[in-house]
């Protein structure tokens, strides 16, 4: 059977518009702010995927937990795009094949298990709470690497993201009542420097983002991540294949199916998407929608109290997203 896969250089390869198709240009009628309604859903999603993490630590480790989700997701993208008849480009060379492995390291074969590791120390509020750091790290790493110019209005509407998720989680969390032994210090050094990774691949996946499809750079890099990830587990984790089939609710599964399908094989296509045709300083402040999610699934799944802390929490958030896409407030875009 053939994989269908397309060189480049190939004609078809070269025209984006064919090698996309109606599943890709579907998305694009979807032009407001070039993709940022699209990077606001995923980042929806994304928020759901804290509580369904700890669903899956609970059956496997950080390494196992994320090598199945993306092994998972990585069968269900090719399954979706052979029967769609869309084309996965075959990178043409070695620069190609680099961009897709350092997208591939910071986005997957570090992002989740530094993540996922630092959840077995932490809450996961705590964990969200210090992911806010990284839309921050996009805008610096934009402006650095990018050359992207920052306006006041930008930094103005990153810190009402801040604040708002500071407030959401510090306030339904009881994060501030922590007593910060050790593990929960390392735990929160492991979350950190995830946040930096992911920013590193936000950065590097609008580098590279010219370069190919939406379908092919979220196969390429999500099969690369799962190699990764696989690798890491029979390296650093006990008993991995014994794991995969015991000890493992129905719960567990469901999260980590949920947590494949829809948190990455979807989520991931319509975000590279996003970024393919937005400035990753437009699209940083939607990564600050995750918060509020991760906060309201509580209330409305795990019945906790909706207080005045996560009405003010949640406005604050929104205002900054808002502000974010407006263009005429203090000259800036």
């Amino acid at each position: 059977m053939s994989l269908n896969l397309t060189s480049k250089n190939s004609p078809l390869a070269r025209s984006k518009s064919p090698a996309i198709g109606q599943f890709e240009f579907s998305f694009m009628k979807l032009s407001l702010s070039h993709g940022f309604i699209l990077a606001i859903i995923a980042n929806i999603l994304w928020g759901a995927s804290f509580l369904a993490s700890k669903y899956t630590l609970q059956a496997w480790g950080p390494f196992t937990a994320s090598s199945l989700r993306f092994g998972i997701a990585t069968i269900a993208l090719f399954i979706l795009f052979r029967l769609l008849d869309r084309q996965i480009e075959i990178p043409a060379n070695i620069k190609q094949w680099g961009g897709l492995v350092v997208i591939s390291t910071t986005g997957f074969g570090a992002l989740y298990p530094l993540q996922l590791a630092g959840l077995k120390y932490i809450p996961s509020s705590l964990s969200a709470a210090i992911m806010l750091t990284s839309p921050l790290l996009v805008l610096l790493l934009g402006k650095t690497v990018l050359k992207e110019k920052l306006t006041l209005q930008k930094w103005v509407a990153l810190a009402l993201g801040v604040i708002g998720g500071s407030i959401l989680l510090l306030s339904t969390s009881g994060v501030g009542s922590l007593n910060f032994s050790s593990d929960v210090i390392f735990g929160a050094l492991l979350t950190l420097l995830s946040a930096g990774s992911l920013a590193i691949s936000v950065i590097a996946t609008r580098k590279f983002s010219k370069d190919f499809s939406s379908t092919s750079l979220t196969f390429w890099t999500m099969a690369i991540g799962f190699l990764q990830l696989t690798i890491a587990a029979f390296i650093f984790e006990e008993n991995v294949l014994a794991s995969i089939g015991k000890n493992a609710s129905l719960l567990s599964w469901l999260s980590l199916v949920f947590l494949a399908i829809v948190c990455s094989a979807f989520c991931f296509f319509i975000w590279n998407y996003a970024l393919s045709m937005t400035s990753p300083q437009e699209i940083a402040s939607s990564m600050h929608i995750k918060t509020p999610t991760a906060v309201l699934i509580g209330v409305f799944i795990e019945n906790e109290a909706l207080t005045a802390q996560i009405i003010t929490g949640t406005l604050l958030v929104m205002v900054g997203v808002w502000l974010s896409q407006q263009k005429s407030w203090m000259g800036g875009k």
